[in-house]
């Protein structure tokens, strides 16, 4: 879920790198050379983009509304589509049986059957509608900390990728223990801290 509204599940992140001195016109820059691009109609099977944090729909930030200084509020917006395995089996053997039909009895060749299967998947991906998924996605500027409506390995992947190229800066995950680093300082919990080695709580059988 995400950061606006419902249960919360969360990842953090630290941004790493040199921002230029005209950051807001080049955070403006990199967003719209990086918006959502709709895929309804394409064969594209996914597609990845910013968009409005408040209405999927809306990727024209009207008067920068991503901007809230320091912070930077934007929905990382990804549409997928599959066709299902019965679906392409069931039109592929429509698709052979007509072309079986227009070649008087005379078979098809291993590749003429895998190009017809091809170009049957192809048709069922431009009339099949994506899933939509929107995550929020809440950058504090000065403290350089990134925070992700979702502690998914595979959404944290895809944003990970988009965020270093659409700006050229790395985020970095938060981890356990780089966050107890910064809450304890310097002095001698932060050196027990560091002294800390990993503990494997299964004891099993010998």
């Amino acid at each position: 879920m995400g950061l606006i509204k419902g249960s919360l599940s969360l990842s953090r992140y630290q941004v790493r790198g040199d921002t230029p001195p005209d950051f807001w016109d080049f955070v403006d820059r990199r967003i719209r050379a990086n918006l959502f691009l709709d895929i309804e109609g394409s064969t594209e099977e996914q597609a990845v983009g910013w968009v409005s944090a408040h209405d999927y729909l809306d990727t024209g930030f009207a008067y920068a509304s991503y901007a809230l200084d320091p912070y930077v509020i934007l929905g990382l917006r990804l549409d997928r589509r599959r066709v299902p395995a019965a679906l392409l089996k069931k039109y592929h053997r429509l698709e052979m049986h007509k072309a079986l039909g227009l070649r008087e009895g005379r078979g098809l060749s291993r590749g003429e059957r895998e190009d017809l299967k091809e170009k049957v998947r192809l048709d069922l991906l431009r009339r099949i509608p994506p899933a939509t998924q929107v995550f929020e996605v809440c950058w504090d500027t000065r403290r350089g900390e990134v925070w992700l409506g979702s502690a998914a390995r595979a959404v944290r992947d895809i944003f990970e990728d988009l965020f270093r190229r659409t700006f050229d800066l790395a985020p970095w995950p938060r981890i356990p223990y780089l966050l107890a680093g910064d809450l304890l300082g310097q002095g001698a919990l932060a050196q027990r801290l560091e002294a800390a080695r990993p503990l494997s709580l299964y004891q099993g059988e010998d």
